[in-house]
């Protein structure tokens, strides 16, 4: 529901629950994009503004929500053909949204993230089978373990948010996705 998914962007503590990974900083990159005194928002519209990072917009359908996030095109240009690494961001982290509301309500996660010389061969590698949860031009997100977790592979990038997986299988991932 809207109101769950407006929360989920609008409360610091559950932010933290599907947004970036973990990091010394990530706090203080939370409050910066979602609740500084630059972001606009109307609750009752449904909209948040970043100022300048992105502008969510929330549309409930029956029982569920579509999330727009969406960004001004290059001056003078659209985004058809261009690679921009914040609106490949974006989509992960609205992935990473998507999980958590869906499969890990109020659940807190761990999270891990690395440059990767080839991120598609390591998702292969570390996911062992996992179920492919969405693909676009630049990304793949491939559930682990029955849901314990989702892998991302963007373009030099890998992302694993982890929910419930116990620490072993954790560190027997990120020690696959860092190799």
């Amino acid at each position: 529901p809207a109101d769950v998914v407006w929360h989920a962007l609008r409360d610091s503590a559950e932010i933290r629950r599907w947004f970036g990974w973990d990091y010394d900083g990530i706090e203080e990159e939370i409050d910066e994009i979602f609740l500084s005194d630059v972001v606009t928002e109307s609750e009752a519209e449904l909209w948040m503004d970043t100022g300048g990072g992105g502008r969510f917009e929330l549309e409930p359908r029956a029982g569920e929500t579509v999330v727009r996030v969406t960004r001004p095109a290059p001056a003078g240009r659209t985004w058809d053909g261009i690679y921009d690494e914040v609106n490949e961001g974006w989509l992960a982290f609205v992935q990473q949204l998507r999980f958590l509301l869906e499969r890990h309500p109020g659940e807190d996660r761990h999270a891990f993230s690395t440059s990767h010389p080839d991120p598609h061969a390591a998702l292969a590698n570390a996911a062992g089978g996992g179920e492919d949860l969405y693909r676009s031009e630049h990304q793949h997100g491939v559930m682990l373990d029955g849901g314990a977790g989702l892998l991302i592979a963007m373009r030099d990038r890998v992302i694993l948010s982890a929910y419930g997986m116990d620490d072993a299988r954790f560190e027997a991932v990120r020690r696959a996705l860092a190799s």
